[in-house]
């Protein structure tokens, strides 16, 4: 069965193939009218048309795709933190490759370089801090990329952290307020009693 291409799209529906590029990009201001929107659409769907996002991205330079290498996605904060990105980015129309790196800097420099073979747009990473001379290279590259949860020494990439002060803080000043005085704090390597 032969592949349905954006030529077979323009004969159909009457228009160029410059004409489809622009409705597939949704750069509607220059086309026609909304019956040469209509005409397109109409092929697409009886021709059965889907884009090849291959040569898309090779031609725009853009792949509408962000790479997550979490440390470990039995974490429920990781879960938590790939789950607002897919749902912000779908709504974008903006694509994830989640990558669980196991806090293994072998595999999450296996990762980082699959996911530039891959060309994604960018790389949202939970460092394991051990990929030093990596991290520089995505730096020295202007590769966008940013760490989350954990700063690594001596590497300037923009960091998303929670204020772990405040946020005890205030688990504390709640506790405090329902009457309890005798609070524990249970790490994953380590029991505190405050």
């Amino acid at each position: 069965m032969k592949k349905i291409t954006i030529t077979d799209v323009a004969k159909h529906a009457g228009v160029s193939k410059s004409t489809v590029s622009q409705y597939l990009n949704e750069r509607y201001d220059y086309m026609g009218g909304g019956e040469t929107k209509a005409r397109i659409e109409a092929a697409i769907k009886e021709l059965n048309y889907s884009p090849n996002f291959l040569a898309r991205s090779l031609k725009q330079k853009k792949t509408n795709t962000i790479g997550v290498i979490v440390a470990n996605i039995l974490h429920v904060f990781s879960t938590q933190i790939i789950r607002a990105i897919q749902d912000y980015c779908s709504e974008r129309n903006f694509h994830v490759i989640a990558c669980n790196a196991d806090d293994d800097p072998r595999k999450e420099k296996q990762f980082i370089e699959m996911l530039q073979a891959k060309q994604v747009d960018g790389i949202i990473v939970f460092p394991t801090g051990a990929n030093k001379s990596l991290y520089q290279t995505l730096i020295m590259t202007n590769y966008p990329t940013v760490f989350i949860d954990r700063m690594v020494s001596g590497v300037g990439i923009d960091t998303v952290l929670l204020d772990n002060e405040k946020a005890s803080k205030l688990a504390i000043q709640t506790f405090l307020m329902q009457g309890y005085q005798r609070i524990a704090m249970i790490s994953p390597h380590h029991c505190y009693q405050i």
